[in-house]
């Protein structure tokens, strides 16, 4: 079975509904979740709104490897499970959008980051910063 990981912020997975339609049974996933039991319609509807990615095994390198697989304790390596975004990054390498509350250098700092030029950004007020970062996350 495919294994995806969460990059939507929530999902409420319905598993069961009531004779009038309502869910009576619901799994809810947070952002950065596994989720491994999706039927093929669903999985396909969330890849194609960029809500899951489909997960990647990435084994951690042992640090004195004798050959056997096995850590000096004798457990295997362990697997991480990471999801890369659009961007290339793993989710938790990605900065943290902030708040509209937030300041204009935050904002600026934020912009810089997810690849807006200086250019684009210089002499520009808060409200001008957020709306640019929102016009390249629709991108």
């Amino acid at each position: 079975m495919t294994e995806y990981v969460l990059t939507a912020v929530r999902f409420d997975q319905i598993l069961d509904r009531d004779d009038q339609g309502r869910p009576i049974k619901v799994i809810k996933h947070r952002r950065g979740d596994v989720i491994s039991d999706l039927d093929k319609r669903e999985a396909q509807r969330l890849l194609k709104a960029g809500a899951i990615t489909e997960a990647v095994e990435v084994a951690e390198p042992a640090a004195e490897d004798d050959g056997d697989g096995d850590d000096q304790n004798g457990t295997p390596p362990a697997v991480v499970t990471e999801a890369p975004t659009a961007s290339g990054q793993t989710a938790a390498d990605q900065p943290r959008k902030p708040r509209v509350t937030a300041t204009a250098e935050k904002w600026l700092a934020y912009a810089k980051s997810i690849g807006l030029a200086d250019e684009a950004v210089a002499g520009k007020d808060k409200d001008e910063l957020i709306a640019l970062v929102e016009a390249a996350e629709q991108k």
